[in-house]
Formats: structure tokens, C-alpha cells, sequence
């Protein structure tokens, strides 16, 4: 949110909690909980488009993040809001994906420990596949809280140039960049550093 700030955009922050937001210029807080249908259409309501950074954080007993994906898609549609950057994670699949016995593995994995949170994430992104808009799926690996590198690693999975970690700052400008840089529209980078 730093650097769209700094960069001059509006942001409209949805958040469950508003004491994690400071007050400040450029900022409008709605708060609401993922199934709160009519606060993620007041928070999408006149944007230009929509970054959203919502995903699996482990286990989980029900289907959390795709019921709020059908919110924010139909928001976006009732509202003319095309633009759609999403997190998504090595779990969803991209055509643009090799065969990787290792890769595999580690998605079996994931799977059989974090069904419900696998089964949420791969309906994501049928949900963003599927709804028409100008989207980008940006996955990623493990998130960290490193300072940004200003150098990342941009392919698919299986041609051996993703790596397992991603600072949050070097993750947040890709978002950023993804506004008007039209290379991955309708696409699934997966980015790391």
C-alpha cells in the first residue's frame, strides 16, 4: 500500500481490522469480512481496478477465499471494474507449466495436508479464470519480510527459474506494476526472488 501511495493512486483498503491501517491522505478504510457481499461492493464501487492479496494461510475447515471471490467478481462486474490482480499460489495451475516430478510432489503434498485450503485456492482460480475480466494471477512462493531486491524471477513452474522465497516489497510492486503493464493480462507468472 506504501508504494501505491507513493506512486500517487487512491487506495480503497477492505480490511477486517482498521486499527492495522493508519489514517492517511489517499486512503479510504471499509471494513468487512469476506462474505460481506455489500462491503466488498462498497470498497470496489467506482476503483479502476482491484488487487487483492487474500489467500490460504493453512488449515482450514470450509471454503473461505473462493465464496469471497464470487463477491469481489461480481462486484467488479456490476460496477465495470475490469481489472483484476490476485495472489494466487504454486497450487493453481498454469498451461504455461512443465512436468516436474519435484514440483509435483511438493502440490500432492500440500494437497493431502491442506485439503480444504487446497481445494479453496484451485477454485479461486477457475473463479478468475472463468469470469471475464482483464485478470492476472500472480503466484507466488513463501512471502517474507525481507527488504526488496528490485530483481525478480518471472516464468512458469518446471523450467527451473522459481525460487522458494519472495520479499513482500518486491512482491507488492509487481502488483503495482501490473496496472498498466498489459504482459501477463489473462496469464499465472509465478514470481520469486
Amino acid at each position: 500500500m506504501e508504494k501505491a501511495i507513493a506512486e500517487g493512486h487512491e487506495v480503497v483498503a477492505y480490511v477486517r481490522n482498521p486499527k492495522k491501517i493508519a489514517p492517511r491522505e489517499n486512503v479510504s478504510v471499509v471494513v468487512g469480512e469476506l462474505a460481506d457481499a455489500m462491503r466488498i461492493e462498497e470498497a470496489i464501487r467506482g476503483s479502476d481496478a482491484v488487487i487483492s492479496v487474500i489467500g490460504p494461510l493453512g488449515r482450514q475447515n470450509k471454503l473461505i477465499f473462493a465464496p469471497a471471490y464470487e463477491n469481489i467478481i461480481a462486484a467488479m462486474k456490476k460496477h465495470g471494474v475490469k481489472r483484476l490482480v490476485a495472489l494466487g499460489t504454486p497450487s493453481i495451475p498454469s498451461s504455461m507449466d512443465r512436468p516436474s516430478l519435484v514440483f509435483g510432489a511438493l502440490i500432492v503434498v500440500v494437497g493431502m495436508i491442506l485439503h480444504r485450503g487446497y481445494e479453496d485456492i484451485q477454485r479461486v482460480g477457475e473463479l478468475i479464470r472463468e469470469s471475464g475480466l482483464e485478470w492476472t494471477l500472480v503466484r507466488v512462493p513463501l512471502l517474507t519480510n525481507r527488504p526488496a531486491r528490485g530483481k525478480l524471477t518471472i516464468g512458469h513452474f518446471g523450467n527451473g527459474v522459481w525460487w522458494p522465497r519472495l520479499s513482500r516489497a518486491d512482491f507488492a510492486d509487481f502488483l503495482l506494476k501490473q496496472l498498466t503493464d498489459r504482459t501477463y493480462i489473462n496469464k499465472a507468472p509465478a514470481i520469486s526472488n
